[in-house]
């Protein structure tokens, strides 16, 4: 991918201060080639090491503790690195710093503490790495500094590892770290979708088992909804039954009432023809009194007619004895006796008539009085009656309002429930239905109204979890589509990258008498994809560059030629070697050193390069340090 070419920071002074073998020094340095030399053990490396540590390089650390690179007798330490932000083309090489340096100070101190600055505010390593970055420029990649024995590690370094730096180192690592997101994202992908799938397996297992329980609780509102029309039915049904009973009674009250109309007038009408009776026994009484006075006047004529005659009889005795009455007096005597006998039988037959009336009266009396008897019986039982018809009427009334006062509570409690239901069933029919559903409903009781929500959220996360299955898919495919795409085009960077830089690796080895090539291996794995280096002296046949194949110098030579091959490539603006030439011989350190110096010149960047040996093909513009140790101090100097 093309960027846009942005000035470049430069070294401009290193600073260090009770570092090392030394106790303070100030090395200025240029663009271009700066060679540092001097004897063995003048502390040549510990510039460079100053550096490194400054830009808060690790390995370092873990080579050893920071405070033994503190000087011998001193509390602590302190490396700094200047770089030059002049503008260039109206841009500033570190865009936000507004001043002319950028200074990176780190300090050491015996008990082991240590931290950065930047333009003397205290700040974090991980902030200094992280402008470092943006300039290129990673003090841990050893093809930006290499310190002593780093070109022979270079040389074994597992192909992976050595590929990953020179991407670093070339500015192309940006591609492998997206085809690293691409996996990590199609990764996520990949484990969402198995998430998914196993959350949807689990969810089917799931929704099945509650889609049972759901059943169960569909069946069990049915029979809650029947529970409910029958209690509906229920309630009209015994409100039916009331207004009935209600009909009933009233009817009955109404039959109650024309039975009290009924007996009213018998009562009346009895009452009537009662003193009717007592009327015509009272005057049959009087007309019996009349003929008892008449019957006893009548005995008292016959009585006195009696007595008459007995007189006429006694006188008649008395006659026959004397002899003197007259015969006329006796006739009239005579003829008054048979007047009176006559007048006896009249009255006799009177008497008699009279009687026979008075036994006909006393006949036609009792049977009046049997008559009223029979009235006043049927005037006391129809009174009977009535008192019973207007108990039973009271009683009635009462029922009748009761049973209306329930009729209205019935009513209420049936409206309450539901509409009105009309119905034919009996009371213990519906009854029994309700018991049935209850014992039923019994059955569902674990049944709860949380089981729906529960299906229906296995059944809505299951149509989620399709949709989202579905996206996943889709963003899978992407996901696969973009990896591919990332990796083609890093493989296709690669190529035309290590084509170039074989290229030239062959050009330098071939000034060398000695044959080579670069070579991707395993490039369909970013993972597992590597560089392997070949190289073959002397006719020989290239082999890959091994510890255990060619000698120290022969590894020394491959690898400083592909290190040269690189560096047209190399993003850093600042690169550093320490003593490139350790195991070479003196043609093969001449046709290096003139490669190492063209390729730096051709480049413009900024180049540190330490070595112990005599430099002798140097032009003007290489900037040269001297460094010398002066009782166990060392010392620097420039020549122009």
């Amino acid at each position: 991918m093309a960027m846009k070419e942005t000035p470049k920071p430069f070294v401009k002074e290193v600073i260090i201060e009770n570092f090392m073998s030394y106790e303070y020094a100030r090395i200025p340095l240029k663009k271009g080639v700066n060679i540092v030399c001097g004897p063995n053990g003048s502390g040549k490396s510990s510039i460079l090491l100053a550096i490194a540590v400054a830009l808060g390089q690790t390995y370092t650390e873990r080579a050893r503790k920071l405070s033994d690179l503190i000087r011998h007798g001193k509390e602590m330490a302190r490396v700094t690195v200047v770089f030059d932000n002049k503008p260039m083309n109206k841009a500033r090489p570190i865009p936000n710093w507004r001043k002319d340096d950028f200074i990176v100070t780190r300090y050491l101190r015996r008990d082991g503490q240590y931290w950065h600055e930047i333009n003397y505010r205290t700040t974090t390593k991980t902030e200094v790495k992280r402008i470092l970055s943006r300039m290129g420029l990673n003090p841990d990649n050893m093809l930006i500094i290499m310190h002593q024995n780093t070109i022979e590690q270079f040389a074994v370094v597992q192909p992976e590892e050595r590929l990953k730096m020179i991407e670093e180192a070339v500015g192309l690592s940006g591609y492998r770290e997206k085809i690293i997101e691409s996996r990590e994202k199609l990764q996520a992908i990949l484990g969402e979708e198995q998430t998914v799938k196993n959350l949807l397996e689990k969810a089917n297992e799931n929704l099945q088992q509650w889609e049972e329980e759901y059943r169960r609780l569909i069946v069990k509102r049915e029979l809650e909804e029947r529970k409910k029309k029958l209690t509906i039915e229920l309630a009209w049904a015994k409100a039916t039954n009331q207004e009935k009973l209600v009909s009933r009674l009233e009817a009955k009250l109404r039959d109650l009432k024309g039975e009290e109309g009924r007996l009213k007038r018998i009562i009346e009408e009895t009452v009537e023809e009662i003193r009717e009776k007592e009327e015509e026994t009272l005057k049959l009484n009087k007309k019996i009194e009349s003929k008892y006075t008449k019957l006893i006047h009548l005995e008292k004529e016959l009585t006195k007619n009696r007595v008459m005659l007995k007189i006429l009889e006694t006188i008649e005795k008395l006659n026959r004895h004397i002899k003197g009455l007259v015969m006329d007096e006796l006739r009239g005597v005579i003829d008054g006796r048979g007047r009176i006998e006559v007048e006896a039988e009249e009255v006799k037959s009177e008497i008699e008539t009279v009687f026979s009336e008075i036994v006909k009266l006393k006949r036609d009396l009792e049977e009046e009085r049997n008559r009223y008897v029979d009235l006043k019986v049927k005037e006391a039982v129809s009174r009977l009656k009535m008192e019973m018809v207007l108990s039973e009427k009271g009683n009635t009334e009462k029922e009748l309002r009761k049973a209306k006062i329930d009729l209205m509570k019935l009513i209420d409690e049936a409206s309450a429930l539901g509409k009105k239901i009309y119905t034919e069933r009996k009371i213990m029919e519906i009854s029994d239905d309700i018991k049935m559903v209850n014992a039923q409903l019994a059955a569902l009781k674990d049944v709860t109204p949380e089981v729906e929500k529960i299906y229906f959220n296995y059944r809505d996360l299951i149509e989620d979890l399709k949709r989202k299955a579905e996206l996943i898919a889709e963003n899978r495919e992407k996901a696969v589509e973009e990896l591919r795409s990332r990796e083609n085009v890093w493989r296709r960077k690669l190529s035309e990258l290590l084509g170039k830089v074989g290229e030239t690796y062959r050009e330098i080895l071939t000034s060398l008498n000695a044959v080579g090539d670069v070579k991707l291996v395993n490039l369909k794995d970013v993972e597992t994809a590597g560089i392997e280096l070949l190289i073959g002296f002397r006719g020989s046949k290239p082999m890959i560059l091994d510890p255990y194949i060619q000698s120290g110098g022969e590894r020394t030579v491959g690898t400083m030629c592909f290190l040269l091959a690189l560096q047209q490539h190399i993003k850093s603006p600042l690169r550093a070697v320490d003593e490139f030439d350790v195991h070479m011989d003196p043609r093969n350190r001449e046709v290096i050193l003139k490669h190492l110096l063209s390729m730096m010149e051709k480049k413009g960047a900024q180049y540190i390069v330490i070595t112990p040996n005599q430099l002798l093909e140097v032009n003007e513009e290489t900037h040269v340090i001297v460094v010398q140790n002066m009782r166990g101090s060392s010392k620097v100097s420039v020549v122009s």
